[in-house]
C-alpha cells in the first residue's frame, strides 16, 4: 500500500523536499522524547519519594529535603511540558510557512513548476501531491504528540502543579485541535504561496495568516457553547466541580444589572455605591462558567469551523492554480 501511495508525483515530492522532511520528522521524535522525559522525569521524582516512606505534606524534619527534591523535580518537568505546548501552539503556523515556501512559492518563484506541468500530471495533480505527502506527516506527527502529551501530563507534573484544560497552551495540545489547526495551517500556507509566489513573504504571510486565524479562534472560544450560571446570596457562587472555566463573575442589582466583582471596593473615605451599601448577605453574586464536561462539545464546534475554514483554503488554492494554468 504505502509502495502504491508513495509513486508518480508523491514520490517526486519526497524526494524533492526528503531533507524538509526529515527536518520535521527529526522535530516530532523531539517533540516526542521531551514529553517523555517529562512523564518519566515526574515518576522518578514521586517513586524516589516513596522509597523513603514520605509525602510532601509529611511534617517529620527526615522528609523535608526529600519533599523539597520531589517539588523541584516535579517543577522542572512541568516546565519542560510547558516548552512542549508551545510548539504544539506554533505547529499550524510553522507547518503552513513551511507548505508556503519550500513546497509551493518557490516552485513558482524559480519555474521549476512549468517542468511539471508539461509531464503527464494536471496542474491539480501536481498540487494534490503536493499536499497530499505533507498532510499524511501532518496528521500522523500530530495526533500522536497529542497522545504522547495527553499521556505525559495526565498523571505527571498536573497532579501537584495543575495547568486547566481551559488554557491556551493545554487546549491547543489536546483533543482534536491540535490535529485540525494543522492542517488547516496547510491549507492556509498552499493558499498564500500561490497568491504571493515569492518564498520569504509568502512563508511571512502565512505565519501572520495563521496565528491572527488561531487568535481569533481563541477569542470566540468561550461562546462556542452555552455558558452555565449560577448565582447566590452572601458571597461568590462557589462551582465544586473542579476543573472549572470561570468566564465572569460578579453581583446583580436589584434591577438585574450586572456589576464587577471590584466595584464595591473603594476607599475608606468614600460612600459606597449601591447596592453596596447593603448588607454583603444581601448581595447576589453570579458566576458564569464553562465545566469540565463542555471540554469535547466545545473542541468539536471549533473543530467544524477550522475544518469548514480549511476546505473553503483549500477550494480557493484550486481556483487560484485553474486561473493561473488558464
Amino acid at each position: 500500500m504505502s509502495a502504491q501511495l508513495l509513486t508518480g508525483p508523491r514520490w517526486l515530492v519526497v524526494r524533492q523536499h526528503r531533507r524538509a522532511l526529515w527536518t520535521v520528522l527529526g522535530l516530532v521524535v523531539a517533540a516526542g522524547a521531551m514529553m517523555v522525559a517529562s512523564r518519566v522525569w515526574a515518576d522518578s521524582a514521586a517513586e524516589a519519594l516513596r522509597a523513603v516512606d514520605c509525602t510532601v505534606s509529611s511534617t517529620e524534619r527526615r522528609c523535608f529535603q526529600p519533599a523539597r527534591d520531589y517539588t523541584d523535580s516535579v517543577w522542572s518537568a512541568r516546565h519542560l511540558i510547558e516548552y512542549a505546548a508551545l510548539g504544539m501552539m506554533a505547529l499550524p503556523a510553522v507547518v503552513g510557512a513551511f507548505v508556503a515556501g519550500p513546497m509551493i512559492a518557490r516552485e513558482l518563484e524559480t519555474g521549476t513548476y512549468k517542468l511539471a506541468w508539461t509531464q503527464s500530471p494536471s496542474p491539480a495533480r501536481w498540487l494534490a501531491a503536493k499536499l497530499t505527502v505533507p498532510m499524511g506527516v501532518v496528521i500522523a506527527g500530530t495526533a500522536l504528540l497529542t497522545l504522547l502529551f495527553s499521556w505525559s501530563w495526565s498523571t505527571g507534573p498536573a497532579h501537584d502543579f495543575p495547568t486547566y484544560w481551559y488554557e491556551p497552551t493545554m487546549y491547543a495540545s489536546i483533543g482534536v485541535i491540535p490535529t485540525v489547526c494543522a492542517v488547516m495551517g496547510l491549507a492556509l500556507g498552499t493558499l498564500v504561496g500561490l497568491l504571493v509566489r515569492r518564498t520569504v513573504l509568502a512563508m511571512s504571510a502565512t505565519v501572520l495568516l495563521t496565528g491572527g486565524v488561531l487568535l481569533l479562534l481563541s477569542q470566540m472560544r468561550v461562546h462556542l457553547w452555552p455558558i452555565r450560571t449560577t448565582t447566590g446570596l452572601g458571597e461568590p457562587p462557589a462551582v465544586k466541580i473542579s476543573r472549572t472555566w470561570r468566564v465572569e463573575e460578579g453581583m446583580l442589582t436589584p434591577s438585574g444589572e450586572r456589576i464587577g466583582p471590584d466595584f464595591c471596593f473603594v476607599g475608606p473615605s468614600s460612600q459606597p455605591p449601591a447596592p453596596c451599601a447593603a448588607e454583603r448577605k444581601d448581595v447576589t453574586y453570579f458566576l458564569d462558567y464553562h465545566p469540565a464536561s463542555h471540554f469535547w462539545p466545545i473542541q468539536l464546534v471549533e473543530a467544524g469551523i477550522v475544518l469548514a475554514f480549511t476546505a473553503a483554503a483549500t477550494y480557493a488554492a484550486f481556483r487560484v492554480l485553474r486561473r493561473h494554468h488558464a
